[in-house]
């Protein structure tokens, strides 16, 4: 069973300093992926109290339970991220694989895999470090410090009970005060660090909730679980709905009949089970008389996953027979019914969507004026969190296509209803100011949001929520015509959508794969990382026992032909598969490639081969057997312990000088001596820092 080792908080912050001076990335995601704001744009957006430099950001899910994944998030755009949500059951057993998604996306649904105090802790770390990388605008990357406002979101689930439990409520207060946790992270912040102790992030982490209820939980449960994160925490509330709440012959129609999804089966008794539509719209209409009696917000998130049928070639181990499905033919389903909400529930309130979001449908999601508007299954394709910039590139185009520099502009334009979206203050401007508002929504488009604010002003309104009222009215109108064409585009479609990734006729070996690094990109926990080897083609010898004591016979050979190799930080690899997935070869990275462990515990805790490192000493398991290297590089000298073997080395060049065998001794072939000496050099004593060797050489 694979665990999750949290980075310490010291080695991410010196890693991602360091990083970025020797290779020009952060957590192996380099500059030219990053996003860079422009200044001459404004994508912010302002989720309930807060105001974020824009709209998008990696939904609940894989790429957001560990602080360095978050990171890498907001480095790529994001700027409200949704962290992954928490139970109160933090000792899952999941099986593996949990994702699969060479075109649309599978998955197996499971909360974080961290306990909840580490959970709590992992998000103050990524606060702490997207606050350095503020502070220094991405260590000078950026150009001003436009772009740099950030906003949280927590996830939690599933039950009344456990969420109002010490463990779930406790994790919500920390996020809420956590002035401790920062004062413990500052505190590991010494030597070269020490100039980033004296920040102050965001304080509370986050006020906003994402209520994440399980599939088939009661009506009267999803309503008393927001009651108490409103009126006991006082937290603004998200409700994530489920797609089945478009019912079993909508759902069915949209996937079978319109997009071709026929292998995909549905099942008439979760739809049965689940929240009911009109349950949701009294939920909703009720929690907004609560939360305005408490001075918060309630909203709405679409949507979670869909439950479909299991196919055992996908999940095998699997043992429930329901499988849940995302991307492509969810983000149709999951906008038919955030446009069906919208139009019934009969008052404005705050929209979320995440469904089969990717570069091409973001813009027109923005329109539709949802905040925010984030994404998971497309994150999981090549290209991993460098594929969010582009989101970010097309919406801008499409801004400057219409000759407008905000979001709220955007909405307001995209699809011409901005002075019929003006119309809705009629009766609340001075006279005549909503008549001059909708001629400037065809006359200056890019003036109406300020014009908007000022007449909200001069009214005695509050200019801010008068225009979230307007931009959310504009994307309603939007909706109108975004939606019903979506299940007449071929991209959603099943034919367009069975092309699995590029396969070659090449088995994955340990060294010299094709190098395509395709797996540390997909890799959703940025685990797998390159490290820069020494080609050489060696001979070796198998050692045994012999009649004057060691006996030397030829061995298998060891042989580098490429300097770029990959290995895998296990303490990040939670075994999803999706680096199988997106291997051209045949074979998985994270099964195939050098494997190296957080900690001693984690090493012996497991059965897999790998390396853990200390000191002077390196530890690993190959082939089974445990063997042990104590280094001393200035005396030239190195020893390797194999139990029923010890052998005395030089160093450089690595010579066997002697040494002790038991009669019975297991022979060994030297090319696993090799395999230690290229982690020692190239792993741990590399110059290009890593999950195990933050620093780079410089420090080592």
């Amino acid at each position: 069973m694979a665990h999750l080792y949290p980075i310490p908080f010291v080695d991410l912050a010196r890693r991602m300093c360091r990083e970025v001076e020797n290779s020009g990335a952060v957590f192996d995601l380099p500059e030219r992926k990053w996003w860079i704001p422009d200044p001459s744009l404004d994508f912010s957006a302002v989720h309930f109290s807060r105001r974020a430099a824009t709209p998008v950001g990696p939904a609940a899910g894989p790429h957001t339970q560990l602080a360095q994944n978050i990171v890498l998030a907001w480095l790529a755009g994001s700027r409200i991220i949704e962290l992954k949500t928490v139970q109160v059951n933090d000792a899952l057993d999941i099986p593996r694989p949990c994702i699969h998604a060479p075109n649309i996306g599978f998955n197996v649904e499971w909360s974080q895999e961290l306990k909840v105090q580490e959970s709590l802790r992992e998000y103050a770390k990524a606060a702490y470090l997207i606050e350095i990388l503020k502070e220094t605008r991405a260590f000078g990357r950026f150009p001003t410090d436009h772009g740099l406002d950030t906003v949280f979101d927590i996830s939690v689930g599933y039950d009344l009970e456990g969420i109002r439990g010490d463990k779930v409520t406790g994790f919500v207060r920390g996020l809420l005060e956590p002035r401790e946790l920062f004062d413990d992270l500052r505190s590991e912040l010494t030597g070269d660090l020490a100039r980033f102790a004296g920040l102050e992030p965001s304080d509370p982490i986050s006020d906003c909730v994402t209520l994440s209820t399980f599939h088939g939980c009661p009506a009267d449960q999803i309503e008393s679980i927001s009651r108490y994160l409103l009126e006991e925490l006082g937290l603004h509330v998200i409700i994530k709905l489920n797609p089945t709440l478009l019912g079993f012959e909508a759902v069915r129609e949209i996937l079978h009949d319109r997009l071709g999804y026929h292998h995909l089966g549905l099942s008439r008794e979760a739809f049965d089970v689940d929240l009911q539509y009109d349950d949701g719209m009294g939920i909703l209409r009720r929690l907004r008389e609560v939360a305005e009696r408490r001075g918060t917000t309630i909203g709405a998130k679409f949507t979670n996953t869909l439950v479909v049928r299991n196919d055992d070639g996908v999940f095998p181990t699997q043992a429930d027979p329901w499988m849940y499905v995302s991307g492509a033919p969810l983000h149709v389903i999951s906008m038919n019914l955030m446009q069906r909400f919208r139009e019934d529930l009969g008052f404005d309130f705050p929209v979320s969507f995440s469904a089969g979001i990717d570069v091409k449908n973001f813009p027109a999601a923005v329109a539709c004026g949802m905040v925010p508007v984030t994404t998971c299954t497309d994150l999981l394709k090549q290209g991993g969190f460098g594929r969010l910039p582009g989101y970010l590139k097309s919406l801008g185009r499409e801004m400057k296509q219409m000759g407008v520099t905000s979001r709220e502009a955007y909405v307001l334009t995209a699809g011409g209803h901005g002075g019929e979206a003006v119309a809705e203050l009629s009766g609340d401007l001075a006279p005549g100011a909503a008549d001059g508002l909708r001629a400037l929504a065809s006359s200056e488009p890019d003036a109406l949001p300020e014009a908007i604010r000022a007449a909200a002003t001069t009214a005695g309104l509050d200019p801010e929520s008068t225009v979230r009222r307007v931009t959310r009215r504009a994307g309603l109108l939007n909706g109108r015509d975004v939606v019903p064409l979506l299940v007449n585009e071929r991209r959603y479609h099943a034919a367009a959508n069975s092309k699995a990734p590029r396969n070659i006729d090449s088995v994955l070996e340990l060294y010299d794969c094709i190098n395509c690094d395709l797996c540390v990109s997909a890799c959703p926990n940025d685990a797998i990382f390159a490290y820069d080897a020494v080609p050489q083609s060696l001979e070796t010898h198998v050692v045994g026992p012999g009649p004057g004591g060691l006996s030397l016979t030829p061995g298998s050979g060891f042989s580098i032909a490429e300097a770029h190799q990959l290995a895998l930080y296990a303490g990040g690899c939670n075994e999803c598969s999706n680096c199988e997935v997106y291997c051209p070869e045949h074979g998985a990275p994270f099964r195939v490639k050098e494997r190296v462990f957080p900690s001693e515990g984690a090493f012996q805790q497991s059965e897999d081969d790998g390396f853990w490192h200390s000191g002077g000493e390196l530890r690993a398991r190959l082939g089974g057997r445990v063997l042990g290297l104590v280094v001393d590089e200035s005396a030239n000298w190195a020893y390797l312990d194999a139990g029923d073997m010890r052998l005395e080395l030089s160093w450089s060049p690595m010579q066997i000088l002697g040494g002790s065998v038991a009669p019975d001794a297991q022979p060994l072939d030297t090319a696993r001596l090799w395999r230690m000496r290229t982690a020692w050099d190239a792993i741990y004593g590399s110059a290009r820092s890593n999950p195990v060797n933050p620093a780079g050489r410089q420090e080592t």
